[in-house]
């Protein structure tokens, strides 16, 4: 699910057509705590943030929100929106970790590209952030297996289900000794 933050409908339905017909899903939202709401209840795949929420425009108010999304979901990708753009406001949001920035008016299939390209760039670093907690997963259960063992390899492979040879590249797949 895709979260939009703006408090103009017209900009929340248009978005969220667009959305829809690329054929993802979403939730629209006005106001920052009808966000931080939502954001407590389910984790979005990606926040499209407007940075003013209010009749300001400086842009303040959006970069104060994100800093609050990013504490709740470091890893939920958040794509910044504004009417009111300037070169400091974007990198200010890309220093506090937003993914995208992206001027309104904008073009349906620049916005879309770039939504694609941050929710591609997410997948990509959650199914690392797997590899790598099977990787860790798998050396703990070796390491465990031959503190049982008293380091003995054949009682440590046979702990772990399988053959010596296997726990032999195992471990020099690890660096254990």
């Amino acid at each position: 699910m895709i979260l939009i933050i703006d408090d103009d409908q017209a900009i929340r339905l248009s978005i969220g057509l667009m959305l829809r017909q690329a054929g993802f899903e979403y939730e629209a939202v006005a106001t920052e705590s009808d966000a931080m709401a939502l954001i407590r209840r389910t984790e979005p795949e990606l926040v499209i943030l407007d940075m003013n929420l209010t009749l300001t425009t400086t842009g303040q108010q959006g970069i104060e929100m994100l800093r609050k999304i990013k504490i709740l979901m470091p890893s939920v990708p958040v794509i910044l929106l504004s009417a009111w753009a300037t070169v400091h406001l974007a990198v200010e949001g890309m220093k506090y970790g937003a993914a995208d920035f992206v001027t309104k008016p904008w073009a349906n299939r620049d916005f879309m590209a770039k939504i694609r390209k941050v929710l591609d760039e997410a997948g990509k670093a959650n199914e690392a952030a797997a590899v790598r907690t099977l990787d860790v997963t798998e050396r703990e259960a070796i390491e465990k297996a031959l503190r049982q063992a008293d380091g003995n390899l054949s009682v440590a492979a046979q702990l772990l289900g399988i053959t010596r040879q296997s726990l032999y590249r195992r471990m020099e797949k690890f660096g254990i000794k």
